[in-house]
């Protein structure tokens, strides 16, 4: 029963090592359908994958490619990017991951305190 119990601990070790051997691509939850990017700048790309691992990006007519460092991660940077839209954007590695509905135009960050809201109801006539 102990060697039966061994072996069996033994598979899973070996599987729970080969597993991240072959990991795909990867991206971060902010590079997604629907996402918009800046125009007129150089917009990064990035994401993990298996080390060393070619990843290419094609997106309005232009591949970019990258090698994953031997920490898994990867980035590209777009360039000449005119408003637009909506487009898609394909990302190749071991596997294929394709995104949609992504605008390119200006993209603004905007904040501020809890006590600044408005209702709509207040400012409509």
């Amino acid at each position: 029963m102990r060697g039966i119990k061994s072996k069996i601990l033994f598979v899973f070790l070996f599987i729970g090592i080969l597993v991240p051997a072959f990991a795909a691509v990867t991206l971060p939850k902010l590079v997604s359908d629907g996402m918009v990017l800046q125009r007129d700048a150089e917009v990064k790309i990035w994401g993990r994958a298996s080390a060393g691992e070619k990843v290419s990006v094609r997106f309005l007519d232009s591949e970019y490619t990258a090698t994953a460092s031997s920490n898994g991660e990867w980035e590209v940077l777009l360039s000449d990017l005119e408003a637009g839209g909506p487009y898609e954007m394909r990302i190749q590695g071991e596997n294929l991951i394709t995104l949609h509905d992504i605008l390119v135009g200006d993209v603004y960050v905007c904040s501020g305190q809890s006590n600044m809201g408005v209702s709509l109801a207040a400012v409509s006539a």
